[in-house]
């Protein structure tokens, strides 16, 4: 039986047959050669496995073997076995739209839906701020029976749910047919666009309070942070209540930034913001802060859906001496990332250091804690950030502090 062993495999054992021969005769870097010695039975161990079951494959496998698919499901089950939701592998057809999302560029509607079978109608969930279904007056509850001339069944609803949520059709037009309480039918033309902004930095002010809701951190973020800062600055405001909850973003850059403009210059603990540190010790991103800082009495709001870049918002605030927690303890997500192009045209996202706050132990696997802690219900948290915040039990708590008058 003729052995089949893919090309890649083949380099690979060669690349490995020349590193034991270097590695024998060059002593100059004999530290870095023995740890790779070190490696190579395991490594061997691997590709011998692969190369067996890739054997396996082409003699009994009763269908065909697209070698493209194989390759990237291999890559993306090998960041996969990491057991690492803060690594994945990003196919090259889907690099351009993970990049755009990071950088707050949302394409389709803005509308997320759920089918609802007693009245066989997609129903909103949400309708993102500045998005084209919020432009045209579509809001959260609204039930939607057809999608454009398309009436909604159980069966097509996710389809239909998917062509709303990420549609990359640019400039098109969606026709949606509203069905309201009465029964009676209303006709909304949704314009579909690949890149309108989100909105990560809303704000209100409630009783002479400032709140601001942090959703995520984007390129833009820190400067909608310091309009914000204006206003209530303009207004006389003195307190401010930042809600971070459900803010789940690794952009520890545009945090930071925010930090900045509260906090005065770092002169203990680290002497910066923070520091994202690797396995072996060394600062792989250090975040110095300046001298200007905010001189508001601050709340900041916290559960168990706030992770990476919000708990070190919320951690450092409070080393700072600048805040006060109220809610739930956090997620405890701490790694930094870095995304690395493939050849292949894909990306992998590595965690590659911890975030060390300011004076705080690193908080990844373990959490920030409140210094008030209110609970709320799974739907009260899928309902954030709150109509009416007064009506928020996280945000009374947070409002009695600052002002000593929970209404």
């Amino acid at each position: 039986m003729s052995r089949k062993i893919p090309l890649g495999i083949a380099i690979a054992a060669a690349f490995i047959a020349a590193a034991i021969s270097v590695a024998v005769t060059v002593s100059v870097y004999s530290d870095s050669y023995n740890r790779l010695i070190r490696d190579l039975p395991q490594r061997s161990s691997q590709y011998a496995v692969l190369s067996e079951i890739d054997e396996i494959i082409r003699e009994h496998y009763y269908g065909d073997v697209e070698l493209d698919k194989v390759l990237s499901n291999m890559a993306a089950g090998y960041i996969q076995g990491l057991n690492d939701e803060q690594c994945f592998y990003i196919p090259e057809e889907n690099l351009d739209a993970y990049e755009s999302t990071v950088a707050g560029n949302i394409p389709g509607t803005g509308v997320t839906a759920v089918y609802d079978a007693a009245s066989h109608c997609l129903v909103i969930r949400d309708v993102a701020q500045g998005s084209p279904a919020a432009e045209v007056g579509l809001t959260a509850g609204n039930r939607i029976s057809a999608v454009d001339q398309t009436a909604v069944t159980q069966t097509n609803s996710s389809q239909l749910i998917n062509l709303l949520f990420t549609a990359d059709k640019k400039n098109t037009t969606l026709e949606l047919l509203e069905t309201g309480a009465d029964g009676k039918e209303a006709r909304r033309l949704v314009t579909v666009r690949n890149g309108y902004t989100a909105q990560s930095c809303i704000t209100n002010t409630v009783g002479g309070v400032g709140y601001v809701v942090f959703t995520d951190f984007y390129p833009d973020t820190a400067a909608r942070f310091d309009e914000a800062l204006a206003a209530f600055t303009e207004k006389g405001v003195k307190s401010l209540v930042i809600d971070v909850r459900n803010c789940q973003s690794v952009n520890y850059e545009q945090a930071a930034q925010v930090i900045d403009r509260i906090v005065p210059m770092a002169g203990e603990g680290i002497g910066a913001i923070a520091a994202a540190v690797d396995k072996n010790g060394n600062t792989v991103r250090l975040f110095s802060s300046g001298s200007d800082q905010v001189n508001m009495t601050i709340a900041v709001l916290i559960n168990d859906r706030t992770s990476g870049a919000a708990e070190l918002l919320a951690c450092d605030l409070r080393d700072f001496g600048k805040a006060k927690l109220f809610g739930e303890k956090t997620a405890g997500e701490g790694s930094y990332p870095e995304l690395f192009s493939l050849e292949d045209g894909g990306a992998v996202l590595l965690a590659v250091a911890k975030i060390r706050p300011y004076l705080s132990e690193p908080f990844d696997e373990i959490g920030v804690s409140p210094d008030t802690e209110v609970p709320l219900t799974d739907a009260e948290k899928n309902a954030l950030p709150p109509a009416q915040p007064e009506n928020d039990p996280q945000f009374a708590a947070a409002y009695a502090f600052l002002t000593g008058n929970p209404g």
